[in-house]
Order: C-alpha cells, then sequence, then structure tokens
C-alpha cells in the first residue's frame, strides 16, 4: 500500500472526533450487535454500522437464497460514529479474527477510501462481469471503483437530491400545496433567502425554512465542479465552497434558521413543530432514503411530504457492497451482490421492502410501471398527483460524482469547523478559506498548498 493511501487510512480514523458535536464525544462507544454464530464453519460475515443491509438480507436475500442466507452473520457496530474505526481495526488483523467482514456496506462518503486500499477485492476477482452493470447509475460505478478503474463496490441505491417539504406548512405560509408552485420557491439561492426571510417574517420566528444552515450544504458540496484537490495533488476549493460559507452566514446573520446541526435532537424537534405555538422547519433537505426513513419517524410528515428539486442538481449518501481481500467465499459474496446490485428481480423486491430509488434503471422502470411506491410508504401528501418514483427520475439521470474523493468525509468535517468559525464572526471569509486549506494540509501531508 502507497504512502498516501496509508496516511488517508490513518486519517480516517480522525473523522468521528472531528465531526461529532462536544456534547455527544462522551457517549460509550456500543458494543457490536452480532446476529448469527460467526464460529460456525460456514459462517460468512457481513458488517454494516446499522441494521439497512440486514434488514435486505432477512427478506429479500433470504426469500431467493434461503439455504445460503441460513449462513450469514451480520455485525451491526451500532453507529456510523463507529463504524470505520472498529472496522479498520479488525480488517488490519485479518481472517485469523473470526468476525473478519466476507462483505461489507460502505457509505458514499467514504467509500473511496476503501476501493484505493488492499483490503478489497474487485468485481472482476468476484466472477461478476462489468456487462451485468449496463442499468447502472454510471455514478454509482465511478463512486465504486478505484482511480485504476477497478471496479470494487456495487450500490443498490441511488440518491438524487431534493428539499422535502411540509405541506401543511406550505400552505400556511406558502399558500400552496402545489408541487410546480412551491418548487419556485427553490429555484436558486437567492431565491430561497427570500423564501426564508419570509417565512421567518410571516410566523413571527416560529417557522423557518430550515432547521440550521447546513440543511444547504449538501446540496453544494455534492454538486461541485472540481474535487477537493488536483491531479497533482494541490489543494483546491471549489466556488461552491465560497458559496456555502457566505450563504450560510447570510441564512445566520438574518436569523433565518434554528442554527441546529444536523442530526442533533433539536434537528429532529423542529420536523414535528406545528409553525406556530412550537418551532417547525418548512423543508429538509433530502433524497429518497431520506423521506422514507429519516421523515419516516415524525407522524408530521406522513402523508405531508412535497417534494421539490434542489437548486442544484445533486446526491446525497448511498450504501455500495464490496468483497474483502480474504473473502472466504467469494462465490456467495458474488451472489448477495449481484442479486440485491444488478438483478431487476432482487432490486424490485428491495423497492417493495423500503420504497428505495433503486440503482438500475430496469428495475426503475417495472416499478414505475407496476405503480409500486408512488406513495414513498405513505409518505407523499395525497393531495397531489406527486408521484415519488417519478420525481427522481430525470433527476438520477444527471448525476456526476466524478469530484468525490477518498478524503471528502473528513474534509467535509473540517470545512464544518470553519463555517462555524465564520457565520459566528470568530474568523473572516478569507481566515476561514485559509484555514481550511491549511486543515487539510495538515490532515493529509501529501495534498500540498499552492
Amino acid at each position: 500500500m502507497s504512502k498516501k493511501w496509508l496516511s488517508l487510512l490513518m486519517a480516517g480514523t480522525m473523522v468521528a472526533s472531528i465531526a461529532v458535536p462536544v456534547a455527544a464525544e462522551e457517549e460509550t462507544e456500543p458494543d457490536n450487535t452480532i446476529t448469527g454464530d460467526s464460529s460456525a464453519d460456514d459462517a460468512f460475515v457481513v458488517w454494516g454500522w446499522n441494521d439497512d443491509i440486514k434488514t435486505i438480507l432477512d427478506t429479500v436475500f433470504a426469500e431467493a437464497y434461503p439455504e445460503e442466507y441460513s449462513r450469514i452473520v451480520f455485525v451491526n457496530t451500532g453507529g456510523s460514529d463507529y463504524y470505520q474505526t472498529k472496522l479498520d481495526a479488525v480488517l488490519e488483523e485479518g481472517s485469523s479474527n473470526e468476525l473478519y467482514p466476507d462483505l461489507m456496506g460502505l457509505e458514499v462518503d467514504y467509500v473511496q477510501k476503501y476501493t484505493n486500499s488492499d483490503w478489497l477485492l474487485s468485481i472482476s476477482d468476484l466472477g461478476i462481469s462489468e456487462d451485468s452493470l449496463a442499468n447502472m447509475y454510471q455514478y454509482n460505478i465511478d463512486l465504486g471503483s478505484d482511480v485504476d478503474g477497478n471496479v470494487k463496490a456495487l450500490f443498490w441505491q441511488a440518491t438524487p437530491g431534493c428539499y422535502a417539504v411540509r405541506a401543511d406548512l406550505a400552505e400556511k405560509y406558502l399558500g400552496t400545496t402545489d408541487p410546480d408552485e412551491v418548487a419556485a420557491y427553490f429555484t436558486d439561492l437567492d431565491t430561497i433567502i427570500a423564501t426564508a426571510e419570509m417565512v421567518n417574517e410571516a410566523s413571527g420566528g416560529t417557522c423557518k425554512l430550515f432547521s440550521g444552515y447546513d440543511e444547504i450544504k449538501r446540496s453544494l458540496m455534492n454538486s461541485r465542479e472540481v474535487g477537493f484537490y488536483d491531479e497533482n495533488d494541490v489543494i483546491t476549493l471549489d466556488e461552491n465552497v465560497t458559496t456555502y460559507l457566505e450563504t450560510a452566514k447570510t441564512l445566520y446573520d438574518e436569523d433565518l434558521t434554528y442554527n441546529t446541526s444536523q442530526w442533533s435532537s433539536d434537528w429532529y424537534a423542529n420536523m414535528d413543530g406545528d409553525g406556530e405555538t412550537s418551532n417547525a422547519a418548512l423543508a429538509y433537505f433530502g433524497c429518497p432514503w431520506f423521506v422514507y426513513w429519516s421523515l419516516a419517524d415524525s407522524e408530521t410528515w406522513h402523508d405531508n411530504t412535497i417534494l421539490v428539486a434542489a437548486q442544484e442538481q445533486c446526491f446525497w449518501g448511498g450504501t455500495g457492497l464490496a468483497a474483502t481481500a480474504e473473502c472466504s467465499d467469494t462465490e456467495l459474496a458474488a451472489l448477495i451482490m449481484s442479486y440485491l446490485t444488478t438483478d431487476t428481480d432482487g432490486m424490485v423486491a428491495i423497492n417493495a421492502q423500503n420504497s428505495d430509488y433503486v440503482n438500475n434503471t430496469a428495475a426503475i422502470e417495472a416499478i414505475v410501471e407496476s405503480g409500486a411506491s408512488a406513495d414513498g410508504n405513505g409518505m407523499m401528501y395525497s393531495g397531489n398527483d406527486q408521484n415519488f418514483i417519478e420525481f427522481f427520475l430525470d433527476k438520477a439521470d444527471a448525476i456526476d460524482a466524478s469530484t468525490v474523493t477518498a478524503e471528502d468525509q473528513t474534509i467535509l468535517s473540517l470545512l464544518d469547523n470553519e463555517c462555524q468559525a465564520y457565520v459566528t464572526g470568530e474568523k473572516d471569509l478569507d481566515t476561514a478559506l485559509s484555514d481550511l486549506t491549511a486543515s487539510i494540509h495538515d490532515t493529509y501531508s501529501y495534498l500540498s498548498v499552492e
């Protein structure tokens, strides 16, 4: 393994400490939850940070391949904050550890860290033909490939970005629930600022357009035209980085959000306010999985969700499946990966299970024709004819993830630090940008500053 990638892997262990708020740093790291007998001679170990992969294995894969399913041992690390640290330690130890993963889930923000390491097999090593990827969205193939174009991780989801809007609050403060009319309030950042001002004024501050200024982060960071460094490993900051900082400061200075952080308890709480006697956010940045999973715990959004395009074509998240270098059964790894990411029947079954916008155009065509998942598991506002799956059709085709690098997750965490310092007035814009560049170099010494 090159010094560059060794440095990258070491830096990756810093992500949790960088990204987790101070109040959460005192939490005790949870024990792994293990389902199945890892000591069995034919055990096939799969790792994930929650039960998303397990649920698909327990339903879709189990129904199609019950005998093979019976061998699966699933390791849930108890949250994404701990996943890479736990996973990396076992990968370093190797297959002598009975919990060594044969197959593992990899999230978009750090998938490139693993595809560009020696820890994974390519799909050609597994006997999976690249011809079988013909119906996949190209951006997901790119995300699962190393710098030499070897495909190592396959995704079952496509994840076009959007804004999810509460219909009752849209009617109250925007005067409409018509998707096209609501979308007009989100066409560009200037319009978004004006909409935020209008909602704030009309509600007297008990309703804000967004819970926090970071709702615009993914739409800008996942639509960049250049990566965080160029082909010569020189650090580059796309103009979207500056735009994000400046827009976030406007939202902060004009008191247009509640200044919550994504995934915090306050951020969640603002999903359920009534916008009159209790604080509420009218919209959240989202994508298919965000709507059917993150909003689903809030009864407020059921039959009350309108989707509108983000102001930039973008994406958010997604999980790749990858087999490890010391995988105990490459045939089973190939079977699982193929059925859940390339097989039309398998992917239609995944959609039926959870409403995923699957990473397979043939499966999507079949889903649309059947009318399945039109309401996004009951999340879509029934007062409109908006179709959950059809909404994402033109947005999935245009996704470009070519700027994603193995360092993105850590760099985005460093950006969070500088954004907070800038919006609160601790730093001016030039200092925040300069310090971001310096912190990227300090974290990844092989990335240079011009």
